[in-house]
């Protein structure tokens, strides 16, 4: 049985206000820059031309198969990056963005760096190691860093997004590297070698990811410069012009009993005040009041009010 005592009941009292309640670290912080769905297809492209590239150039140099492909475009706050339960399993160094030298990180899975280490030593690859790389493996996998940087700025080929490894930055600054609340912008890629299986991911800060957002979308189209005699003959062409109207009463409710007994030349009472007036529809869009009337032989509106 529990135990009921005061004191316990005390130490399990809920919050009462609202000060004391407790907010949820992982709250996401990025719903405003949110990708649209153009910009994610653009993204895709882009990413698209740097597999090509980056799988081409890696199996040439490493001497075995090498595939990249895109597995997620993620907008995520630096802070859910740096305290990822998964960055104490990969290798995490630092780029740099264009000549304003904006941040960057590249992580990648431990296997990976391994794989890649023992065959650029010249072995078969394969070993299993869980344990951060030495400084010389270090060294010898930013090869293959400062290649993926090369084959992505071919692919955005833009002065604004050429991506270099960064030797300055300690790891002790990783945690400054962007504000804590930036939008980073995270590419992530599934990677087989061989027989090897990883992931390599890229987060650029959100400066980074405006300039790349902008540069996929083109240049801004610029309006059109009329003349006022353009802009006059515009409007009188469309003066002319004739759109569809349709002048109908407002809904109203009709028994099935008086339906069923109509024939031609019937008249069917409508419950309306004889007032009402009829909508006169443009276009599909109610525009006026209106109401029936002859006119020259022919079916008219009476126009009594706009409608706002």
């Amino acid at each position: 049985m529990p135990n009921s005592s005061p004191d316990l009941a005390r130490q399990y009292d809920p919050p009462s206000t609202v000060d004391e309640i407790p907010i949820p670290f992982h709250t996401r912080l990025n719903a405003p820059t949110a990708l649209s769905d153009a910009q994610r297809a653009a993204l895709q492209s882009q990413c698209l031309l740097f597999t090509r590239g980056v799988n081409a150039n890696m199996t040439r140099w490493l001497g075995t198969a090498f595939t990249a492909s895109l597995a997620g475009i993620e907008r995520i706050p630096f802070y859910e990056i740096i305290h990822s339960p998964a960055a104490a399993t990969r290798f995490v160094t630092t780029l740099v963005v264009g000549s304003a030298a904006h941040p960057a990180l590249l992580q990648m899975e431990l296997p990976l760096v391994y794989h890649f280490v023992e065959l650029l030593l010249g072995g078969a690859g394969g070993t299993q190691l869980h344990r951060e790389p030495t400084e010389i493996e270090g060294a010898i996998v930013l090869s293959v860093v400062e290649l993926i940087c090369r084959d992505l700025s071919t692919a955005w080929s833009t002065p604004e997004l050429e991506i270099r490894h960064d030797r300055s930055l300690a790891g002790r600054s990783l945690d400054r590297l962007m504000p804590a609340v930036d939008s980073t912008l995270v590419l992530t890629f599934d990677v087989t070698c061989g027989t090897q299986l990883g992931a390599i991911s890229l987060t650029f800060s959100s400066e980074v990811a405006k300039i790349l957002i902008r540069t996929i979308a083109g240049p801004q189209e610029t309006a059109r410069y009329s003349s006022p005699g353009t802009r006059e003959a515009l409007l009188q062409r469309l003066q002319r012009s004739s759109h569809e109207a349709t002048l109908h009463l407002p809904r109203v409710r009709v028994s099935l009993d008086a339906i069923r007994k109509l024939v031609p030349g019937e008249i069917l009472p409508l419950d309306l005040f004889e007032d009402t007036p009829a909508i006169l529809s443009i276009a599909g869009r109610p525009a006026f009041h209106a109401t029936p009337i002859d006119a020259m032989s022919r079916r008219g509106a009476y126009i009594t009010s706009a409608i706002e």
